[in-house]
């Protein structure tokens, strides 16, 4: 398969005069594919593409450091007009925008923020302020909570900017308040199977807690499972996430999940595949960094975000 892959590719990229043609290739390197929010992100890049009349090529990094780089290393080397790419670690960064920085291939990295120190020409990241998310996800819960009790809190992973942020902001909102504090935190790894079996323990441990953040909805999902195979309702718990998955709204209408931050998938989709072609046009872009607004949900509000 991958053999074959790759003979596709040269029979694409490989064309004279290919650099000039009507139609772009754009090469996109995703984090993982088993994922929901990765899902609506890959799906939102193959629409827009689609709109824009942009032709893509599409990698699975399968949330391997190593693979990811094999591919990404791939596209630079096949030529694509532009690469868009979810990283499945930050670290990655600095190597990729020097390799396509050294083919000058334009490159937009989406979702995950790699926050260089200074961004090279023709690379560009598309993604939602993670100073917002947890903040908003957090301050919400609290206010449903009467501004009292317990916190437990489920990390993505701890080697992702976007998970260390959301996890500080929910503990600064938290330190605001002198009746509530935070009493255990356990990296789930994004994974809802994870995060049930972290809530198991915790209440198999006696852990004495009201509230649960969750760095996303797959995880806060994994929560509600848990408590409810603890034997617990997870009505009697206050529950929140971030994405505004369509999984994660369902829970909300039957009551389980309090709280979600919306991160605009499509939003984001829509916007890297944008600038990757602005960049391949040579245009100048007024700012190397495109932000795409969290917004909550809540139950008052979840119909909007269906």
């Amino acid at each position: 398969m991958k053999a074959w892959l790759m003979l596709a590719l040269g029979a694409t990229l490989f064309v004279p005069g290919f650099a000039q043609a009507a139609t772009p290739l754009l090469g996109v390197g995703m984090a993982k594919y088993d994922d929901n929010f990765q899902t609506l992100l890959r799906n939102g890049v193959q629409q827009q593409a689609g709109v824009m009349n942009a032709n893509i090529f599409m990698e699975n990094g399968k949330d391997s450091v190593d693979l990811q780089m094999r591919q990404f290393r791939n596209l630079v080397n096949s030529k694509v007009d532009a690469i868009i790419i979810a990283m499945v670690d930050g670290k990655s960064a600095a190597q990729m925008m020097q390799l396509a920085s050294d083919a000058k291939i334009p490159l937009v990295f989406v979702n995950r923020n790699p926050n260089p120190e200074k961004w090279p020409a023709q690379t560009a990241f598309v993604g939602s302020n993670e100073l917002e998310s947890g903040t908003l996800q957090m301050e919400e819960l609290a206010r449903r909570a009467g501004y009292k009790g317990n916190v437990v809190i489920l990390v993505g992973d701890p080697a992702n900017a976007s998970s260390l942020m959301r996890t500080e902001d929910v503990e600064k909102v938290v330190a605001k308040y002198p009746d509530m504090k935070v009493v255990q935190k356990k990296v789930g790894n994004w994974e809802r199977s994870q995060a049930a079996t972290i809530v198991i323990d915790w209440v198999k441990q006696g852990v004495d807690f009201s509230i649960i953040a969750a760095n996303n909805d797959e995880m806060a999902i994994g929560a509600i499972m848990g408590l409810e195979k603890a034997g617990k309702q997870a009505k009697d718990y206050w529950v929140g996430g971030i994405d505004g998955t369509p999984d994660g709204l369902k829970l909300m209408a039957e009551g389980k999940m309090a709280v979600s931050v919306f991160q605009d998938a499509a939003g984001q989709a829509a916007g890297a595949v944008d600038t990757a072609l602005r960049l391949v046009r040579g245009e100048v872009l007024e700012s190397a960094v495109v932000w795409v607004p969290f917004k909550l949900i809540t139950p008052e509000n979840r119909q909007t975000f269906e």
